[in-house]
């Protein structure tokens, strides 16, 4: 088992990791050469910095430094051959090039225009407290059913039947991909907040006991959500609440900004979409049977991480 776990970890460090310089122009001490690449100190330190806290300790001891250190090169060995082998140039690259390329500055210019320009105070925080204090509850639970299924479409035709008078319970059995609640008729029991992922979540504590909701998109799919219990929690202070109010009111106030700045984009910047091949568009999973229809069930599928 500790052989099985140490490769796990190994295998982590190719993915985290992505090392070497070309030549040596650095400062940095070359702590190994391979081929026509280096590993500096800077490059070592910069990517053991990215494994997870809970796996470095694997790595402070000489032998694990040294482990590390091999990985690095194996992944440096690999690289080179690619190379050689001129998979640069192989479309699958560019065009992963290209989609990181667009992720990235899309990422960066959200950084520089919208979270430098959006700040929440804590006079702000202390305005939303004192004007919700009644609403805040630390310890608070509800009791939640779902039905859990692939696309839109199929949650809005749910929903229907259920407004129509049929059993949640039983449609939850026949037809929710999460096959561990079916069995129970959707029930999750009782949860917290930070439990589920987040927009199960605000769904959730939204409904009252008995109510159900529209279609809910996750990353799992579409979710219907029946409330069926809750339990409240204690009165919440200041101290307690002004985290998590804060973040919500910066989650607010960012995508304000992001929508006007967005507005603003499409003064600039022509738009046009072809009505004819947006209608004549297919989705992936209209012809092949979803990851979740072809698995028993589905593990976890609400839980946060």
């Amino acid at each position: 088992m500790k052989t099985v776990r140490n490769f796990a970890l190994l295998m982590m460090v190719a993915v985290f990791s992505f090392a070497c310089s070309e030549g040596t122009d650095s400062d940095s001490p070359v702590i190994a050469k391979v081929g026509q690449g280096v590993i500096t100190e800077e490059d070592f330190k910069k990517e053991i910095a990215r494994i997870p806290d809970w796996a470095k300790s694997q790595f402070s001891s000489e032998d694990g430094k040294e482990k590390f250190l091999e990985e690095l090169i194996k992944r440096e060995l690999v690289y080179q051959k690619a190379l050689m082998m001129k998979l640069d140039t192989d479309k699958e690259y560019t065009d992963k090039v290209e989609e990181f390329k667009k992720l990235t500055l899309t990422q960066l210019i959200l950084k520089k225009e919208v979270e430098v320009n959006v700040v929440i105070d804590e006079a702000e925080v202390k305005t939303f407290f004192d004007s919700n204090a009644d609403k805040l509850r630390v310890g608070s639970q509800v009791k939640a059913s779902h039905i859990l299924v692939a696309s839109e479409e199929e949650a809005v035709k749910l929903k229907a039947r259920i407004a129509a008078g049929e059993d949640f319970a039983a449609l939850a059995k026949e037809f929710s991909t999460d096959k561990g609640s079916a069995l129970k008729g959707g029930d999750l029991g009782f949860f917290g907040r930070g439990q589920m992922v987040p927009e199960f979540e605000r769904a959730a504590f939204s409904l009252a006991p008995g109510n159900i909701s529209d279609p809910v998109k996750s990353r799992f799919g579409f979710h219907i959500v029946k409330v069926t219990d809750t339990k409240e929690g204690d009165a919440a202070n200041f101290d307690q609440s002004k985290e998590s109010i804060r973040r919500q009111l910066l989650a607010q106030k960012q995508k304000a900004f992001f929508d006007e700045f967005v507005t603003k984009l499409e003064k600039d910047i022509t738009v046009t979409k072809n009505e004819e091949n947006i209608t004549a568009l297919t989705m992936p999973w209209d012809d092949k049977t979803t990851e979740a229809e072809n698995s028993e069930e589905v593990p976890e599928p609400l839980q946060h991480q």
